[in-house]
């Protein structure tokens, strides 16, 4: 048993790790970020344009303007093996995984290994986060350079020691080279600490500005050579683009339709169905506050943290899921310390129901759907059941929690057996028994088919969204389409009169049409009315897929 003991958090973590990488090269690449920093990769492997992709990638600098750390990584990684959808998603599922190692060895040192064990399988298993860790994105790449960055200024923290602090600048500079902005995160979470601790008596107002400083600083140095130069290529466009549109614009307004239901409480909610003992971090906060001349230095950095990455998300008008990303960290770290700590009080039980309801929350979409259209007053038969059940749950969940706490020897033990089996199912469920070929639209069999023809015009009928036609999916497969080498034309599938007019003035070209779910229900006419037009002017379907039907005009 003393063996096992020794040995678990090293089993835990290569479970966790390991499944990351399971099946990581699943077909196909998806069709927007994913796809947008893999055609930059691949631009980078043919072309040799390390510095700036803006001439291939889709969208320009839409796509450029993003720091490329982890394009340039993606990039080695083509050139010395192959290109194709493992090569793009490694640095990603990397990442995550030394993400996991990071966070265990963080509480593990500054705090406890029964924290730090506890840690493995709350990480390990949040749906969000193993999704995205499979998705050749920048995301889990920053989170991982703004927690690296944290744990050194505990380093010096808990030493005194000031390389320490010139490593945490050099882990943000790093971030500040994979996506726009966000490294920040770690900046603003130091500088609210160490005003609590002016507060507090524990630091002076120079030190402050000599940390910050120092901090900022390492971090520019190495970040602002690549921005410099982007700035003297692109001039104003550079600035408008990665200032206005995806700073300004994205804090301010619902860029690209993604604002949610939910508004200032979108991220708070997707918090608790992802990580239902985020609600810990509350409890943690109070008690905090109620000793907060008394309280640990490290604590505080660690909400703080949390903080800063919540509210600034929540506040932002543009929500996306992949914003609830930057909180879980913190949210782990807090919740698996604290919860350590819950077992060893007597009065536990108040919290551990919060997190019992939390993960009732958690378990069913049809409960949150019924709740919110109860509390939009949507009354029915489905949202009565369903907010009854939510009610009943709250009364239930305090008299279960003391049945267990009475039954139990060990409270800590049975805790991480009910989230080792809680976080073992999520893991088989989402990644070993899922569907991958839902993800698969057909884009390489059209890409391919593209290539291997002789026509010089395509057509590219695609449905309304956000970033109009642009489908960085179809570069990334076609090198003809990534390469300039053939005429790419995109026209609305509803423009039924340009689309017309296109097809009246050219004597060869293949059509391609996007497709969509909605194809057999309110857009079904739209799409008939396509196929129509095509007819008229003697083009037959001779390619489908998932997403894609290709027509050729009839000899």
């Amino acid at each position: 048993m003393g063996k096992l003991k020794k040995f678990l958090p090293f089993l835990l973590l290569s479970f966790f790790i390991i499944v990351r990488f399971y099946n990581l090269g699943f077909k196909e690449i998806q069709m927007w970020d994913e796809a947008l920093y893999a055609v930059r990769a691949k631009a980078i492997y043919y072309f040799n344009c390390w510095l700036d992709q803006t001439d291939y990638a889709d969208g320009g600098l839409y796509s450029s303007s993003h720091p490329p750390l982890y394009i340039w990584l993606t990039a080695l990684l083509y050139k010395f093996f192959t290109i194709n959808e493992f090569t793009s998603r490694f640095f990603s599922a990397l990442f995550s995984s030394l993400c996991l190692v990071l966070t265990y060895l963080l509480i593990k040192k500054f705090f406890n290994r029964k924290s730090a064990l506890i840690s493995i399988p709350f990480l390990g298993s949040i749906y969000l986060f193993i999704f995205y860790s499979r998705q050749g994105q920048l995301d889990i790449a920053y989170i991982f350079f703004i927690t690296l960055s944290i744990y050194f200024y505990l380093e010096f923290l808990s030493s005194g020691r000031k390389r320490y602090i010139l490593i945490s600048g050099i882990s943000f500079g790093f971030a500040l080279m994979t996506k726009i902005i966000v490294g920040f995160f770690a900046i603003i979470t130091i500088s609210i600490f160490l005003f609590i601790e002016l507060i507090r008596k524990n630091v002076k107002f120079k030190e402050i500005l000599s940390q910050i400083a120092t901090l900022t600083l390492t971090g520019l140095i190495l970040a602002s050579p690549w921005h410099i130069f982007m700035l003297k290529i692109h001039g104003g466009n550079f600035i408008n683009t990665f200032f206005k549109f995806h700073i300004i614009e994205r804090l301010s307004e619902g860029v690209e339709g993604n604002i949610p239901e939910l508004g200032y409480f979108y991220i708070l909610n997707q918090l608790v169905v992802q990580f239902p003992p985020v609600v810990l971090v509350f409890f943690d906060l109070f008690e905090n506050l109620k000793k907060l001349k008394t309280t640990d230095s490290k604590k505080l950095l660690l909400q703080s943290w949390f903080w800063t990455t919540f509210l600034i998300t929540s506040i932002s008008k543009t929500k996306i899921p992949t914003y609830t990303l930057p909180s879980f960290i913190p949210a782990v770290i807090i919740s698996s310390v604290y919860i350590v700590e819950l077992t060893e009080k007597k009065q536990n039980s108040l919290a551990l129901s919060t997190v019992l309801i939390s993960i009732i929350w958690s378990s069913s979409q049809n409960l949150r759907n019924g709740v919110k259209e109860f509390l939009k007053f949507h009354i029915s038969n489905f949202s009565i059941t369903q907010t009854t059940l939510f009610l009943i749950s709250l009364v239930i969940s305090p008299f279960l929690v003391s049945i267990v706490k009475s039954k139990v020897k060990s409270l800590n033990d049975f805790i991480f057996f009910v989230t080792l089996s809680l976080s073992t199912f999520v893991v088989f469920k989402t990644i070993i028994f899922t569907d991958y070929e839902r993800f698969n639209d057909g884009a390489e069999k059209v890409a391919n088919f593209i290539d291997n023809s002789n026509y010089q015009t395509i057509f590219y009928l695609y449905t309304p969204h956000s970033t109009e036609g642009m489908n960085p999916q179809l570069t990334f497969y076609s090198f003809k389409k990534l390469s300039h080498s053939i005429k790419w034309i995109e026209i609305k599938r509803s423009d039924f009169n340009e689309i017309a007019d296109q097809l009246r003035n050219v004597k060869d070209a293949l059509v391609l049409i996007e497709k969509t779910s909605k194809d057999k229900s309110e857009r079904k006419e739209e799409f008939e009315n396509v196929k129509k037009i095509l007819s008229q002017f003697n083009f037959a379907e001779i390619l489908i897929t998932k997403r894609y039907s290709l027509f050729v005009r009839k000899l």
